[in-house]
């Protein structure tokens, strides 16, 4: 493969062997196949490496590098990218077809956007149910997006609501120092604000990729490491002086909130109100639950029908 493919997709993995080989064949699968698939083994102890290199196809590479974790593992990828473009999966996440095509396009109606995002679809992977809210919908993402910068970053501040599937302009990835390497959970969430804060940001209608749902035992599962992952980011947010002051400033409420949420996860006393230390936490869980509570579609949609099989 010689010549620079549009686009360069990074796939950080670790104990990925259950997984990767439907996540792998739903890359290689794009409609826009003109691209490069860079899997960065993040130290596996299991068969992940061998599943991967079962897999012949030149635009497929292998990186492999002792545990460091996802965000060494995505910067790895990037730091071996070829493309102006660089895309980001899960290892245990599928694309939909038309995905990457999509992507693209967004880029080609707005040179100025940085970073395009999208929503996906929830699948019980052992069912395989199709869940009738999508993987973003708890979030509640403004739909459309604000098209003011400053707006959507303000947006952004209050909640995650972008989905992993993204694609990013790599100079922008590597002018901000790529993913922070100190954090072992929100990492996404890190890199999306640092960028929203001086990047115009797109968006893909639909749902174009496909969520597993979450398996016990998964980062996002452990409220604690996930409550102490957000306070860090908020905190380091708010004292950045090259964000807009006024997300700066909404970031530090929030770095208070969360703050607040993580003292009523580990029990302890919190030192304001029994509002904010006891009741509040319990509504938000109580609400987040409700948002979370799965119903099911009778079949799977058509343009599900041929992602489901890498399953």
């Amino acid at each position: 493969m010689s010549a620079v493919p549009p686009v360069s997709v990074v796939m950080p993995a670790f104990n990925a062997a259950e997984t990767i080989a439907g996540a792998v064949a739903s890359v290689l699968a794009q409609t826009a196949g003109d691209l490069e698939l860079i899997v960065v083994d993040d130290g596996s102890s299991d068969r992940t490496a061998e599943v991967v290199e079962a897999t012949a196809d030149p635009r497929l590479r292998l990186l492999r590098q002792e545990n460091s974790g996802a965000a060494a593992a995505r910067n790895a990828g990037v730091a071996a990218a070829r493309s102006p473009l660089v895309a980001f999966i899960d290892s245990d996440d599928l694309w939909l077809g038309g995905l990457l095509a999509g992507m693209r396009s967004v880029f080609e109606r707005d040179p100025a956007v940085a970073l395009v995002y999208t929503d996906a679809w929830v699948v019980d992977a052992v069912t395989r149910r199709v869940s009738t809210s999508s993987a973003m919908q708890w979030q509640h993402p403004p739909i459309p997006p604000p098209t003011d910068p400053t707006a959507f970053l303000l947006e952004l501040v209050e909640r995650n609501f972008l989905y992993t599937a993204t694609v990013a302009r790599r100079s922008v990835l590597t002018r901000l120092g790529g993913f922070d390497e100190r954090l072992r959970a929100a990492i996404d969430f890190d890199m999306w604000l640092r960028i929203a804060a001086s990047e115009r940001v797109g968006w893909l209608p639909g749902l174009n990729a496909v969520y597993r749902r979450e398996r016990p035992g998964s980062i996002s599962s452990d409220k604690t490491r996930m409550f102490r992952a957000l306070a860090e980011v908020y905190e380091r947010f708010a004292d950045d002086e090259s964000a807009p002051a006024v997300a700066r400033a909404r970031a530090r409420q929030r770095f208070a909130e969360v703050q607040r949420e993580l003292a009523a996860a580990e029990g302890r006393r919190d030192p304001g109100s029994f509002w904010r230390s006891q009741v509040r936490p319990r509504v938000v869980a109580l609400r987040n639950a409700a948002l979370r509570h799965e119903r099911w579609l009778q079949s799977p949609p058509p343009e599900l029908a041929d992602v489901l099989r890498y399953l």
